[in-house]
Formats: structure tokens, sequence, C-alpha cells
């Protein structure tokens, strides 16, 4: 059912826009224009759904590799024993995707004080799945997989090399 849900959302998209460019093309005054006009148009419809996602895709990419796990400063916890305390996701302004950003604080478990600080980010996913039944109900990107929620195969790789203890 859902497969023919989606075949009918791309199929009345695909017809839309051979609608539109051909209307739009045909207001061309100079016909032998008209054939890229409405070839042109057509592309950038077809396309336009998707760019909104790839620019996010980029956006994320960069937030996640400037404040992530990776780049996180762990020397004033190495050796320790530490608890995670996770912030209230906030709404992050300034993408072209809606999303989220939590703090992901570890304390050091005796003195309370933060040994490590870095952000986490997820994307609510572009206007195409925001807005469309082509999400099926999952409001998450397409092209990546929604941000950089904590991995935490890198996380245990770095606390490991580390000597860090995680207690919780």
């Amino acid at each position: 059912m859902a497969g023919l849900i989606f075949l009918a959302a791309v199929v009345a998209f695909l017809l839309f826009c051979i609608w539109l460019s051909k209307t739009i093309g045909n207001l061309v005054p100079n016909a032998a224009w008209r054939g890229a006009v409405k070839v042109g148009i057509f592309l950038a419809l077809l396309a336009a759904p998707f760019v909104d996602e790839v620019i996010g895709k980029y956006q994320f990419e960069a937030l996640c590799k400037a404040n992530g796990i990776e780049r996180a400063d762990v020397s004033k916890a190495q050796g320790k024993r530490v608890r995670l305390e996770v912030g209230e996701p906030l709404p992050l302004y300034g993408t072209i995707m809606p999303g989220v950003i939590k703090e992901w604080l570890y304390k050091d478990a005796e003195r309370n004080e933060i040994v490590i600080h870095h952000k986490g980010y997820s994307a609510s996913g572009g206007w195409l799945m925001r807005y469309t039944p082509v999400s099926m109900g999952a409001h998450h990107p397409m092209l990546f997989p929604g941000g950089c929620p904590i991995d935490y195969l890198d996380r245990d790789t770095i606390f490991s090399k580390n000597s860090i203890t995680l207690v919780n």
C-alpha cells in the first residue's frame, strides 16, 4: 500500500511538472527558445524538492564536524570516571532544514565538573519529507541520517583510548 501511495505521489508530481513547464514555456515569445525553456523549467522543478535536502546535508555535516564528539577536548577527562548529562533539545536556527540541538555534558563523577562538552544535532527532514505523503509519516531526511546524534562507537573508541569510564 505504501508503495502505491509513493507511486501515485511521484506520478502526480511528474504530471504537475510537465504541465507547469509547458504552460510557462509556451509564454516564451521566441519559438527557438521555447523547447529549451520547457526542458530547463522541467529539470528545475524536478530538482526543487531535493535542494533543501542537499544543502541541509552539508550544513549538518559541517555542524557535526565542528562541534561533535570527535572535536571535543577529552584531555581533562583522561583516566577519570564520568557521568553523562544530555540537555533538552532546543530549536536550531540558521539552517535550511529545521532541526534541534542537544548539549552533551560529561561531568567528573567525583567533582561534578564538566570535563567533556559537545553538541548533537538532529534534522527534521526537508520540505518533501515534511509536507508530502512521500515520507509516509517518518519526518527524517532522505539523503543523510538526520544530523549527528552521538555515534556511540566513536565515543567508546575515544573513551577507551583515553581511559575514560562512563558511569551512570
